[in-house]
């Protein structure tokens, strides 16, 4: 018999209904709509979801489903540190700033170069929130995977 993984152990301590809830929340990571197709009512749907998000068997059955998927795709905190640089690079990339020249009928080189200053500095900020915790294991606290794709804590949790 298989060994079970660590969501499947998670996830046997919720009630179904919990359970569902989670997997409908990581398929767009919107918790009212997750907790309206788990069947809690319209009418009471982000309060529940709310209540649901603060609970920590609840948070760690989601962070284990997480990553597993993130482990089946091959992504891991490093690599996305690595694309967040790539993202940074490409937004300090300098591009020549255009004009448009009525007497060529063309854009022309106006000698200004610009770069994408809110793109850099964001990524650098996520770089910021991230490298503090890459040195530490899986079970070391900090960001989770879901914190790092979405670009930090928001606070919003549902």
């Amino acid at each position: 018999m298989a060994e079970r993984t660590e969501a499947e152990k998670l996830g046997a301590a919720l009630k179904p209904r919990e359970r569902t809830f989670v997997r409908e929340y990581l398929v767009d990571l919107c918790g009212t709509k997750a907790a309206i197709r788990a069947g809690y009512s319209e009418k009471s749907a982000a309060s529940q979801a709310s209540r649901l998000l603060r609970k920590p068997e609840i948070r760690a059955y989601r962070d284990a489903l997480l990553q597993e998927q993130f482990d089946a795709i091959g992504i891991t905190k490093h690599s996305i540190a690595a694309e967040v640089w790539k993202l940074y690079e490409r937004c300090t990339q300098q591009r020549p700033v255009k004009i448009w020249d009525s007497q060529k009928h063309d854009y022309v080189f106006a000698g200004l170069w610009e770069f994408d200053v809110k793109g850099a500095l964001k990524a650098l900020d996520m770089l910021r929130q991230m490298l503090p915790e890459m040195g530490k294991d899986e079970d070391g606290g900090g960001p989770s995977l879901e914190d790092m794709v979405m670009g930090g804590t928001s606070g919003r949790e549902f």
